[in-house]
């Protein structure tokens, strides 16, 4: 069932995202696309997704008792901020379908795209302006990082990617914005600097929880629900949480295994079923849960430690329990 903290503030985010999107030239329309606001014709629609970030945002800044007009605007640019880096995400992994959609690039070429992109990034700097200068400085530090992860998450496409090498990747690909989504909310709310500390420790955690929980989808999920079919990371040749501890546990007859069958033009089923059957038996998917365990752990000491109220704490509980068991 999904966390009531990611119910409670859609309505608030979508007026916000039509805001800061009215224009009506083709890279505005797109934008509107790519979010969820309107189908690939400009027809109103909402496929918005989990708006995490921005809820993360809205909830922070409530507990610690800020202005939630102020508070909107940079929930806003954050998910700006979200969505600039999955434009330009999709047309380097050259992926056709976002969300169960068409991507952007491939409605409206790669160039167009890169356009659309830039524009999204800049009308997120402007809507977190509005919230005040040191939650933009915030949100620029948490996309510089974001970037630095996307660049690193490329560069394992042409070297194996370890564990460690693995974590560093996603705290900052990953991490960095849901790490700010706190941060932002703290920085509302006027909170000190060890308070500040306890968020991004919390969404830190959080991020790196949610990655590995995605990584594990991408392997093992069910495709009716996920909309991907088993080994779907696989197919992709992707360096995700699984792909990492192979290539840190396997010896190293199965490492070449693995190195021949991911360098391969085409990976078909056969190759997905020995690469599943390799990580089975090497306990990868047990290893994967149990660091999605690990980094909720370090999220509920965080928790514990921060001034929200109480049904607060059982909000962002539920949403560290959803965080462990969701299927999509």
């Amino acid at each position: 069932m999904t966390p009531r903290l990611l119910l409670r503030y859609g309505d608030e985010i979508e007026r916000g995202l039509r805001d800061a999107l009215t224009g009506e030239s083709l890279l505005y329309r797109a934008l509107r696309y790519h979010v969820g606001l309107e189908d690939e014709h400009g027809a109103p629609c909402r496929m918005l997704g989990k708006l995490l970030r921005p809820s993360l945002v809205l909830f922070t800044a409530g507990e610690l008792g800020a202005d939630l007009v102020r508070a909107r605007f940079a929930a806003v640019g954050l998910e700006l901020i979200h969505n600039f880096s999955l434009i330009h995400d999709d047309i380097q992994d050259r992926d056709a379908l976002r969300r169960g959609r068409q991507s952007v690039w491939r409605l409206h070429g790669v160039e167009q795209a890169i356009n659309a992109g830039d524009l999204m990034e800049t009308l997120a700097v402007g809507q977190t302006l509005r919230a005040g200068a040191e939650s933009l400085q915030a949100l620029l530090q948490a996309t510089v990082e974001m970037i630095e992860g996307q660049a690193m998450d490329l560069a394992f496409e042409k070297e194996e990617a370890t564990r460690d090498a693995y974590f560093a990747m996603v705290d900052k690909k990953t991490g960095a914005l849901i790490r700010c989504a706190l941060e932002l909310g703290g920085i509302l709310g006027g909170a000190d600097r060890t308070v500040i500390g306890h968020l991004t420790g919390l969404g830190g955690a959080l991020g790196r929880a949610f990655q590995i929980r995605d990584d594990l989808l991408g392997i093992w999920g069910n495709g009716e629900e996920t909309g991907k079919p088993l080994g779907s990371d696989i197919r992709r040749r992707k360096k995700s949480f699984p792909a990492a501890l192979l290539f840190d546990r396997a010896p190293q007859a199965q490492r070449n295994t693995v190195r021949a069958i991911y360098a391969k033009p085409r990976i078909d089923e056969a190759d997905v079923v020995r690469v599943i059957e390799l990580m089975d038996r090497l306990e990868i998917r047990e290893a994967g849960e149990d660091a999605v365990a690990a980094a909720l752990d370090r999220a509920s000491s965080h928790l514990d430690r921060l001034p929200f109220s109480r049904d607060g704490k059982e909000e962002m509980s539920e949403l560290i329990d959803y965080l462990a068991r969701r299927k999509k």
